[in-house]
């Protein structure tokens, strides 16, 4: 696999052709900035400070309280 590997060509890829990839990189990675800032101020921002960690804390509270219940019937408690 690897004689195979070792077999294979370079190239190399045009300017042209890479400074078209690069400004359709920065333009992708703008835009996606642009829509983050905007959709995540309000919403975005209370969502990862409060309701996110509460319902994380929610479900572990209720898996800790099955595991618990299960043991103990186990145990025979």
């Amino acid at each position: 696999m690897l004689v195979m590997v070792e077999n294979l060509k370079t190239r190399d890829v045009s300017q042209r052709h890479v400074d078209r990839l690069r400004n359709q990189c920065r333009a992708e990675l703008q835009a996606r900035t642009r829509r983050n800032a905007a959709f995540g101020t309000v919403s975005g921002t209370a969502f990862r400070r409060f309701i996110g960690p509460a319902l994380g804390g929610a479900w572990s509270l209720a898996y800790l309280l099955e595991v618990i219940r299960r043991a103990a019937a186990v145990y025979g408690f």
